[in-house]
């Protein structure tokens, strides 16, 4: 793992944290945003689940995931990050992911539904944990017109879990899920299709102080040349189906991503940093199901961000 920008984000949770206790005001504005990566997000739970170890739970002011990062961040906000790993682990071995060839794969996403609201499974959401928890949470999803927009789950319905679930929902491996927004009700889709990395939507949004992203794979320019420099051919092949629109959008995810990569690095009078796999952890894929290697990268993110965390708690606290 490797820790990108300033330390000072972490030490931040700490400042937020402590003056809750002691029943003040939070000093800090502090946003949250977990990337996707479909089974890799095991991570971003592994990096909560050290945050909650050390004690943060409340420190967070705003949370923006996007894909299956909003299982993690749903987990975190209910009290549970432990069994959030566990969750990712079950999907492994419970044929989430079916097909072997990537033209033939597909996504159960009922399943998940099944899991994320506690149906034979020893995790789910408690939404009323979530609803009152005093951090925000919105997540990223996109239309079938190709635009991304951020979605209170808090008020999605009929429940956070869904809004989990549109923004899960990738197109052609799994069909769009409808989710009521406001009065309506919309088939939506992964918001990584048009927004993988909402630095920008989100420092807009909110206006932080302090953003930190916890990303469940690599920085874009770490990803496999393949995936980098191919994928905009094959998604215009493997989406074609697809309304124009969401085709391109989809097609531009890994520049999108480099893109906002890059303004995070460029931000200024907001304090940030990156947490994210540098190549040298174990290689796992958005639809990896082997047990052990998924179990093994999520091990050394918890590792790491305890240490992390250890060496940014202030002084006062060590």
């Amino acid at each position: 793992m490797k820790l990108k920008g300033d330390r000072e984000a972490l030490r931040r949770l700490f400042d937020n944290e402590d003056a809750i206790q002691a029943g003040h005001a939070p000093p800090h504005r502090v946003l949250l945003i977990g990337t996707g990566g479909g089974m890799c997000c095991i991570r971003t739970a592994a990096y909560l689940t050290a945050w909650r170890d050390a004690g943060l739970e409340r420190a967070v002011d705003h949370a923006v995931t996007v894909s299956g990062s909003g299982g993690a961040v749903g987990a975190y906000l209910s009290g549970l990050p432990h069994r959030a790993v566990r969750m990712f682990e079950h999907l492994a071995v419970a044929g989430f992911v079916s097909g072997g060839s990537w033209r033939r794969r597909r996504l159960c996403l009922p399943y998940m539904a099944d899991v994320l609201r506690g149906h034979h499974s020893p995790f789910s959401f408690d939404q009323r944990l979530i609803c009152t928890h005093r951090t925000s949470w919105h997540v990223v999803v996109t239309r079938l017109s190709g635009e991304s927009f951020l979605l209170d789950a808090k008020v999605a319905k009929p429940d956070a879990a869904q809004a989990v679930l549109a923004s899960s929902a990738f197109p052609r491996l799994t069909e769009p899920i409808l989710v009521g927004v406001g009065e309506t009700e919309e088939a939506l889709v992964d918001g990584a299709c048009g927004m993988p990395l909402p630095i920008l939507a989100g420092v807009k949004r909110f206006r932080p102080d302090t953003l930190i992203v916890l990303a469940s794979r690599p920085h874009p320019k770490h990803l496999p040349r393949l995936e980098r420099w191919l994928w905009p051919l094959v998604a215009r092949a493997a989406l074609r189906r697809l309304p124009l629109a969401l085709r391109r959008s989809a097609a531009a995810m890994s520049r999108a991503m480099a893109t906002e990569a890059d303004r995070l690095e460029r931000l200024k009078r907001i304090r940030w940093c990156r947490v994210t796999p540098n190549g040298a952890e174990v290689p796992i894929e958005p639809c990896t199901t082997d047990l052990r290697m998924l179990r093994k990268a999520a091990d050394e993110a918890m590792l790491y961000m305890r240490d992390a965390l250890k060496s940014a708690k202030p002084v006062r606290q060590v």
